[in-house]
């Protein structure tokens, strides 16, 4: 069912206490006249890849492992804990680690490189990460809501996430975060808050479902993303990780 079902009213006449988000919403997308589409996007039935990261503890071992790098001593328990990640059989984590784009041990092993730092950070990430459903089609995602009014920008953050940079300058500490920034490139995503979460579930509470008269097959699109985004509200001291692009 559509956000509206769930007990929300998707058109411009909301709540109070939420008019002034849906005029701004109302108001920065467009009206737009979808054109022919060469064929419909259904919704696998299979759900995509996301977690619950606890960014909190993630952070607060990071900077304890980042201050340990006062000489190459500190390297031994950095590379300790990765290799005790990367070794660990848990098919959850493993399920996370396969989708990364890093060195293995041996090669950590070999020497330190600057961009072994962002490596680290990211296979540290699936000691505080739970599974839950993730978007069913990000690509479709992505592409098919400029059609129902959303700017390109916001569809590409809500499918991908913010950049995991931006993750370590809110919860780490200065110091740590500026070192992650400098060998992180652009292009790691991605994450999305709390306030995130919650702007973009207001934005499909309050979609027109005239929108929806000339696109009937982003229907199931939507009620997916919804659902995803309501799940990752129902842990309020957790943020919201994506597979990225």
């Amino acid at each position: 069912m559509l956000p509206h079902e769930h007990g929300y009213q998707i058109s411009h006449e909301v709540a109070e206490t939420d008019e002034d988000a849906a005029v701004r919403f109302s108001a920065s997308a467009p009206q737009v006249r979808r054109i022919q589409r060469p064929n419909l996007r259904a919704v696998p039935e299979h759900s995509g890849r996301a977690w619950l990261l606890d960014a909190v503890g993630l952070h607060e071992e990071w900077d304890d492992l980042f201050y340990g790098l006062v000489d190459d001593d500190g390297l031994i328990p950095f590379r300790s804990r990765v290799a005790e990640l990367w070794e660990n059989g848990d098919p959850k984590l493993q399920d996370y680690l396969s989708g990364l784009r890093v060195h293995t041990p041996d090669e950590w092993n070999d020497g330190f490189e600057e961009r072994h730092l962002a490596e680290w950070y990211r296979v540290l990430i699936g000691a505080y990460i739970s599974p839950i459903r993730g978007f069913a089609s990000p690509p479709a995602l992505k592409d098919d809501l400029p059609d129902l009014g959303w700017v390109p920008a916001e569809a590409r953050r809500l499918t991908w996430g913010r950049e995991l940079a931006e993750l370590a300058s809110e919860y780490s500490s200065e110091e740590a975060a500026a070192a992650l920034d400098l060998v992180m490139r652009v292009g790691n995503k991605g994450w999305l808050g709390q306030d995130d979460i919650t702007d973009y579930l207001l934005r499909f509470q309050c979609m027109d479902r005239s929108l929806f008269r000339g696109a009937q097959d982003l229907i199931p699109l939507v009620e997916d993303a919804f659902e995803v985004l309501t799940i990752a509200s129902s842990a309020p001291e957790m943020v919201l990780l994506l597979p990225g692009a």
